[in-house]
């Protein structure tokens, strides 16, 4: 029952997203405007897209060395298969795919697995928080809408600025983390604060994860590697539709983009992505334009980004690297709560 309502509720935030994507455009001028693109660029396209997935997978592994060495030829094929659940899966539920796939106890545990996702995702949202608003930084005030989407990019690089404090702050003083969380949570729930104060004493063990010395600047290079081939990825393919993307617009274009897909919605994100596109292309781009060459833009870039990423993973799907079945019997709740279960007994659990 629990995930019937999930996909029902994904299901009804993607198609509230769309109505609002499409409501009060012609759609045969966008159909029309989708089949008189310039498809050369869409090939040129895709390429990029199969580096910026190496990029990420390699920065991945950057953040995994300090606890095992994961072998590329695993490293990618969990890599594809997991952000294939990403794009796939209502909710973002996805994003346990990479940690549960990738885990190899004792040498990789789960706990170490998962905050490596934690800490790359924390990152990401203060790079991209921060792109965005400088970005917007450049347009007039006058433009419908700047202000609200200035005060967005605030609040989410400071949300995941706050998150990487508390990494910080857990990965210096665990105990005193782990304390936090249980008096926080237990005029809640006593029993409910102590089994997530568990979760997090695991979790927080695995933060070993975090680089140092050379690894942090091999990291933000990467990051921004990583970045500058999606903004510049997405500037590409807008030229296919008469979109003239500089790196001031293609920079907006994707702080929003990314803004928008962290709205939980339906299974490949769809509605999300291409409302977050309009309302980018809304801030650069003629109303006519961004009404109809706009909205076609949108969902053949949604499609490129998805049939890349379930294209990946289709194909990585069968590799002996990937144990499909832990995604079906694992339960990242019960494997925190063994692995807590275990630092305790060897003496390396918080006070």
């Amino acid at each position: 029952m629990k995930r019937a309502l999930q996909i029902l509720a994904s299901l009804a935030i993607s198609g509230l997203a769309l109505w609002l994507t499409l409501r009060g455009k012609d759609l045969g001028a966008i159909w029309a405007e989708t089949r008189a693109a310039d498809y050369r660029y869409l090939v040129a396209y895709l390429p990029i897209l199969l580096v910026i997935h190496l990029v990420r997978t390699v920065r991945w592994g950057l953040l995994l060395r300090p606890v095992a060495h994961v072998p590329f030829g695993r490293l990618n094929a969990v890599s594809a298969v997991g952000l294939m659940g990403l794009s796939l899966l209502p909710f973002r539920l996805g994003e346990f795919a990479r940690p549960m796939l990738i885990a190899d106890p004792p040498r990789l545990r789960t706990s170490a697995a998962l905050s490596s996702i934690v800490v790359e995702r924390a990152a990401d949202g203060v790079f991209t928080g921060l792109i965005l608003v400088l970005a917007l930084l450049g347009l007039p005030d006058t433009t419908p809408g700047i202000r609200i989407l200035r005060v967005g990019g605030i609040v989410v690089t400071a949300a995941f600025a706050a998150a990487i404090v508390f990494l910080v702050f857990a990965y210096r003083s665990r105990a005193a983390a782990v304390s936090l969380a249980r008096r926080l949570l237990h005029p809640l729930s006593a029993k409910g604060a102590d089994r997530i104060a568990g979760m997090l004493d695991a979790f927080i063990h695995g933060l070993r994860v975090l680089p140092g010395g050379g690894s942090v600047a091999l990291f933000f290079a990467l990051t921004a590697a990583y970045w500058g081939l999606n903004a510049f990825g997405m500037a590409l393919l807008a030229a296919g539709f008469g979109f003239q993307l500089g790196v001031l617009e293609a920079c907006i274009l994707l702080g929003v983009l990314v803004v928008g897909i962290m709205i939980p919605a339906g299974p490949g994100m769809i509605g999300t992505f291409q409302g977050a596109i309009a309302v980018g292309l809304s801030l650069i781009a003629p109303p006519e334009a961004a009404a109809t060459r706009g909205v076609a833009y949108a969902n053949v870039l949604w499609a490129a980004q998805l049939a890349q990423m379930t294209g990946l993973g289709v194909l990585f799907l069968f590799s002996p690297h990937v144990k499909v079945a832990r995604l079906w019997g694992a339960h990242l709740g019960e494997e925190l709560d063994e692995e807590e279960t275990e630092y305790r007994a060897a003496g390396d659990g918080a006070a």
